[in-house]
């Protein structure tokens, strides 16, 4: 990585204010945080319920993304797909109209690294400053200040806003131009995705060959093979706990499905990818994807009786933003 920050929780400058655009887990826990930290937030969420439960906390809810933009010195964006970012930014009642010279936008969805590249293209075409910052975590890390923060854009761009990224991560890396993020956070959800499908696969191989589900967890989860995430989800495999959901299945279908792209596009071979995003596609035509994507593991159960076979042909499933 180019360049890291690894001091805690940045300050806040003066009080500045943020537009937060979109208030799913992931952008509520950071609007919350921002708050805690001496800013000032305006908050737009398409259900509007969830603004208004920001306002016991001091955010001020807006009527419009457009609203929420007008006054602020940085909009942060946080959406489900790249369809809702180009709503909510080109849109009727979107950011661009409403932004004022020198606001910075932040993109932190995850999106392809071609759309990462347009955006700021047409952005900074119209004249406005953009910047990439895609996120390590989860929503309480968001809230905490944990988050691990990957940026992309103008260098100037990043350092501008890098006491507001401070505040919200735990470690700030910037990557280089535009579309640099994007690309990190796809080979990370990547190997996520892969991961989630191999411990799946290994608990119901266990648990078929006669060894108790708890053992195979236990023994997963206190071996060199684990990782922090696949410990975590060992728990919530174990313990059948997929809603809420930490993290939506639609939502890793979604990811693998641009990661799918990607490697067409770059002709670069990922069989166990596609073998994940196969098990996905099905997990969401069954109607799984409001659980969370550890969820793979019941769907595997449910799988060994003869019914469908797990395909990732054809398009992907339309997901709905936060």
């Amino acid at each position: 990585m180019a360049d890291t920050d690894a001091a805690h929780g940045g300050a806040a400058q003066g009080g500045e204010q943020v537009g937060v655009i979109g208030l799913g887990s992931m952008g509520t826990g950071m609007a919350a945080r921002l708050l805690d930290r001496g800013y000032r937030v305006t908050a737009w969420n398409r259900t509007a319920a969830r603004a208004q439960a920001l306002a016991t906390r001091g955010a001020v809810p807006a009527p419009s993304p457009a609203s929420a933009a007008a006054h602020s010195e940085f909009v942060l964006i946080s959406v489900a797909d790249q369809d809702a970012v180009s709503e909510v930014v080109f849109g009727q009642d979107g950011v661009l109209g409403a932004l004022r010279p020198g606001t910075v936008v932040i993109d932190t969805s995850t999106v392809s690294p071609e759309f990462a590249r347009s955006l700021t293209g047409r952005l900074t075409g119209a004249g406005h400053q953009a910047l990439e910052a895609r996120l390590l975590g989860n929503a309480q890390h968001a809230l905490s200040g944990e988050l691990r923060v990957m940026a992309g854009g103008e260098q100037d761009t990043f350092e501008r806003a890098r006491p507001l990224l401070a505040a919200l991560g735990k470690e700030v890396s910037y990557l280089g131009g535009s579309g640099t993020a994007a690309t990190m956070k796809l080979v990370l959800n990547m190997l996520m995705g892969v991961e989630m499908q191999a411990l799946a696969e290994a608990i119901v191989l266990g648990e078929e060959a006669g060894l108790s589900r708890q053992a195979v967890i236990q023994t997963i989860a206190a071996s060199g093979f684990s990782s922090p995430v696949m410990r975590f989800k060992c728990g919530v495999m174990g313990r059948r706990a997929f809603s809420p959901a930490d993290f939506r299945l639609s939502l890793m279908h979604k990811d693998l499905a641009l990661v799918r792209a990607e490697a067409q596009r770059l002709k670069v071979l990922m069989p166990g990818a596609e073998a994940a995003y196969g098990v996905l596609t099905s997990a969401v035509r069954r109607g799984m994807g409001s659980l969370d994507c550890a969820a793979v593991v019941q769907f595997l159960e449910d799988s060994l009786a003869p019914g469908e076979v797990p395909t990732g042909s054809g398009p992907p499933a339309a997901s709905t933003p936060g």
